[in-house]
């Protein structure tokens, strides 16, 4: 897993040039590639895609799981899970929906705290981040993935993996909140771009530059994430997005797309935010109760199912998970999900 900036990545992509109906995007876009610096390998795939494609971006690296602030974090959570044990408690902010539309700086607060916040050193508390109390002690084990928005399930041996909670789990999802607060709290973003986030064991459509033109233009101007691939979830559950007219955006053809409304979809493979949904998202992820609480995806489909996020996925898939080598959050290859693509990059 790493992540990898590419600026003006979605100019190129996405046809703007030639296509006007997507000027509700504004300025350009910024893409962020989630891939650790040890993975050559991936690395090398992903330049192959690159150049196929005729892409540039920039590679900004992950952090590894093994790292001394994922231990930060995780000792944090485990802290958390002890002083607040009432789950018909959990509110979420209040102020959500207002700063998520806002312009203002997110200031570091509450979970973006923790990985400074050394668990080895007693009473290594910044005076400004009173709720969170860092204490000396041993790393807590046998975590559980939570669920819903905060229900903690009790451990046990026979657990499947996707209910522990594990460091390379929370290694991922500190990876893709640090490209998300990248984009959503720079000065260098407007109201109107997008970010888009993906791995680095990917492939993708031959011709999805034809195929993002064609889409964008259903999309509802509050959209907050798109998954262009996805796992683990019917994503035809809900109808797909009409295709809008050519001659007027107001008036929509007959024919429908490849869009739906969203139900619950896993893996992180491959999505784009609104700068109001990236602000949005950030500020659930970093709620100290639901931060790294389980598995990033996980935490998407919650969000996405129980409505705190107005999702929409590409079905079927234009960008896929290629599972061809080991894993760097879960045992082997992944899990068992498995995509084909019509013409992929790697098929030839």
């Amino acid at each position: 897993m790493a992540v990898v900036l590419v600026d003006d990545f979605v100019t190129d992509l996405l046809g703007k040039s030639n296509a006007p109906e997507l000027d509700i995007f504004g300025q350009d876009s910024h893409i962020y590639l989630v891939s650790l610096p040890q993975r050559e390998d991936r690395r090398d795939q992903m330049e192959r895609l690159r150049i196929a494609q005729g892409f540039e971006w920039t590679t900004y690296d992950a952090i590894d799981s093994s790292d001394p602030i994922i231990e930060n974090i995780i000792h944090q959570v485990g802290l958390h899970r002890e002083l607040f044990t009432n789950t018909a408690s959990f509110r979420w902010p209040r102020n959500i929906n207002a700063l998520s539309i806002t312009s203002s700086h997110l200031l570091p607060s509450e979970s973006d705290l923790w990985p400074i916040l050394d668990y080895r050193i007693h009473d290594h508390t910044p005076s400004h981040a009173s709720s969170n109390v860092s204490h000396s002690g041993p790393l807590p084990s046998n975590l559980t993935c939570a669920t819903d928005d905060y229900t903690i399930l009790p451990f046990n041996a026979g657990l499947s993996d996707f209910r522990v909670l594990t460091a390379p789990k929370v290694a991922c999802w500190y990876s893709h909140i640090s490209a998300i607060r990248r984009f959503a709290d720079s000065n260098n973003t407007g109201p109107d771009d997008i970010a888009i986030i993906l791995e680095d064991d990917i492939d993708m459509e031959q011709d999805i530059r034809q195929r993002m033109h064609s889409l964008w233009g259903s999309l509802p101007v509050d959209w907050e994430i798109v998954f262009f691939g996805h796992c683990w979830s019917n994503e035809s559950f809900y109808p797909p997005l009409p295709r809008p007219s050519s001659d007027n955006a107001k008036t929509f053809q007959s024919s429908s797309t490849q869009i739906h409304p969203s139900f619950a979809p896993k893996c992180t493979h491959a999505y784009a935010l609104s700068r109001s949904g990236a602000r949005r998202l950030l500020l659930h992820l970093r709620y100290p109760l639901f931060a790294y609480s389980r598995a990033l995806d996980q935490a998407y489909a919650w969000l996405v199912e129980s409505g705190r996020l107005r999702s929409y996925s590409v079905v079927p898939s234009i960008v896929v998970q290629r599972k061809i080598g080991k894993s760097d959050v879960m045992a082997g290859m992944g899990s068992a999900w498995r995509e084909t693509l019509d013409h992929g990059v790697f098929d030839g």
